[in-house]
């Protein structure tokens, strides 16, 4: 893999399925690494060690597009902007088609149907940010036939109560910066260098990874029959929980989004 680590920050075990498993020696030897990158920071944290050498060391391109993740995270929406104002615009056609004319001041009940909570979803965008904007239109762009699936519900049975697909996907933004340390100054786990590695590989990584998340966050739903809004937080956590087993567990992007479908699959199954 790109960009070297301490010994204590080697990752790609060898493979596993999905969601477990694995024999006593990889148990052993993952249970070695753990040891070492917790003893790596009680040292540091200590200054025992050279403070100048973290546990997980990025290569520059990695440090490159880290960087620029985290200075797009920043970005709060600002409607006196073009570039954001044209992403709103292009958020409405993916939405409700290009023969809908967007609205002269942005504002329209009609955003409601997509999820947000008000007339204009600049009050939604909170934490996420301009991310938030700019991850639903790459979803609908680059995803379109699952954007709309999603969006308009068309798979499974449904509650009365449906969670709003638009505060879902800045809610989904928000937590992916977080779970992949984006603005952290370097990866504090093995998830997070392991995001650093494909970010090298493939620039759109964050944003194949949001709709991967998307999708799992529906299946999950689905999973539990029944649900309603109210179970929200609950699904919420629960796909987080198996994308981080899934970024464990896999090896490759591609990997990541067969072993969330495999953990959904195995969901639906039990239930």
């Amino acid at each position: 893999m790109p960009g070297s680590t301490s010994n204590s920050g080697a990752r790609r075990r060898a493979p596993r399925s999905c969601g477990g498993g694995g024999n006593e020696k990889g148990f052993l030897r993952e249970l070695r690494e753990l040891i070492s990158a917790v003893v790596a920071q009680i040292a540091v944290t200590l200054g025992i060690s050279a403070r100048s050498r973290p546990i997980y060391e990025l290569s520059d391109e990695q440090k490159k597009r880290l960087h620029a993740l985290a200075m797009r995270a920043l970005v709060k929406y600002d409607g006196s902007k073009i570039e954001h104002t044209d992403a709103l615009r292009a958020l409405w056609s993916l939405a409700f088609g290009r023969d809908e004319e967007f609205p002269s001041d942005g504002k329209s009940e009609r955003w409601k149907e997509m999820g947000w909570q008000g007339n204009s979803p600049e009050t939604d965008f909170r934490g996420a940010g301009f991310m938030a904007l700019e991850n639903l239109v790459w979803f609908g762009e680059n995803r379109p036939d699952t954007f709309r699936a999603i969006k308009d519900k068309a798979h499974g049975r449904r509650s009365e109560f449906e969670y709003p697909f638009a505060v879902a996907g800045v809610n989904l933004t928000f937590s992916l910066v977080e779970l992949c340390e984006i603005q952290k100054e370097a990866p504090t786990t093995a998830a997070g260098m392991f995001f650093a590695q494909l970010l090298e590989k493939e620039e759109h990584t964050f944003e194949i990874l949001y709709a991967f998340l998307f999708e799992a966050l529906d299946r999950e739903w689905l999973a539990f029959s029944g649900a309603t809004y109210m179970d929200f937080p609950k699904i919420f956590a629960s796909t987080k929980e198996k994308f981080m087993s899934a970024l464990h567990d896999a090896r490759t992007l591609e990997e990541v989004g067969r072993c969330l479908n495999e953990n959904g699959r195995r969901h639906a199954t039990k239930s």
